[in-house]
């Protein structure tokens, strides 16, 4: 799914609230939080599947693609099967 389709869907679902589901991901450091993160973004179509674990999409700050650890909490909407998930990467620590 193209970004403009998944922004149209999202656009579509946003007033749908029985379709939208808040999703955090909490754990402890290096428990596989963003790698997990990754693989949704890689399953919704958002980054290449080749990338997923490797990305790091949400770690958007400098110091947190250099030091390899999420420091800010990142969210992010995503279409999967008809529902609107809203998803939170939180740090571990």
């Amino acid at each position: 799914m193209t970004r403009i389709k998944q922004i149209d869907k999202i656009l579509s679902l946003i007033n749908q609230k029985d379709r939208i589901r808040n999703v955090g991901i909490v754990a402890h450091i290096d428990h596989g939080k963003t790698t997990l993160a990754d693989c949704l973004l890689a399953r919704t179509g958002l980054i290449s599947p080749s990338l997923a674990g490797q990305l790091r999409a949400l770690d958007y700050l400098d110091e947190e693609q250099r030091r390899g650890i999420t420091m800010k909490s990142a969210n992010v909407s995503l279409v999967y099967n008809d529902f609107l998930i809203n998803l939170v990467d939180t740090p571990g620590h």
